[in-house]
């Protein structure tokens, strides 16, 4: 069963350019999220909901996570019945991940198109204030060199470093 908990992912890649989703249901823009599962943590849910939604090999792709957090309303949610009486907010934690380099997203079910922008365009794309803060965070973060340590499990330092090494191989300017 789904965990009160939310995770967003921004998906991006050397530019630095942003994925934007469109949603198949509203067409609104959005980046990767979805729900923490039962046993699961915010990491392993953030690289999963990645994969499902974008066909990308994510596990060894660098997550970083973002200082942003935000919520929404419980009533949003058709699991929110099993959820305590007493809770009325469900958060989102912000995550962001590199995809340099992992080849071409394969969208899901979920979403209709997929569409790389710069960050001025991305950020008018996207539907919620809260989402474009947390782009803004990675922008910022981007453009002054200051991600966070890239996050545990695979896709962890060594794989920062190492699609860092790639993209200084291949020449790319960050």
């Amino acid at each position: 069963m789904r965990q009160p908990v939310n995770v967003i992912v921004i998906v991006f890649r050397a530019g630095p350019e942003y994925a934007v989703f469109q949603r198949a249901d509203d067409g609104h823009g959005q980046s990767v999220s979805g729900g923490v599962e039962q046993g699961e943590d915010l990491v392993a849910a953030a690289r999963r909901e990645s994969a499902e939604e974008s066909g990308l090999p994510v596990s060894m792709a660098p997550l970083y996570r973002l200082d942003m957090v935000s919520g929404v309303e419980k009533a949003c949610f058709a699991a929110a019945a099993h959820w305590p009486d007493d809770l009325y907010i469900v958060p989102k934690h912000y995550f962001a991940l590199d995809v340099t380099g992992l080849g071409e997203i394969v969208l899901s079910d979920e979403h209709r198109e997929v569409r790389w922008m710069a960050y001025g365009d991305a950020r008018t794309a996207l539907r919620y204030d809260d989402d474009r803060t947390a782009l803004w965070e990675l922008d910022q973060r981007l453009r002054r060199s200051r991600l966070p340590r890239a996050l545990g499990g695979s896709g962890s330092v060594a794989a920062a470093e190492a699609v860092q090494q790639a993209r200084d191989a291949d020449g790319v300017q960050e």
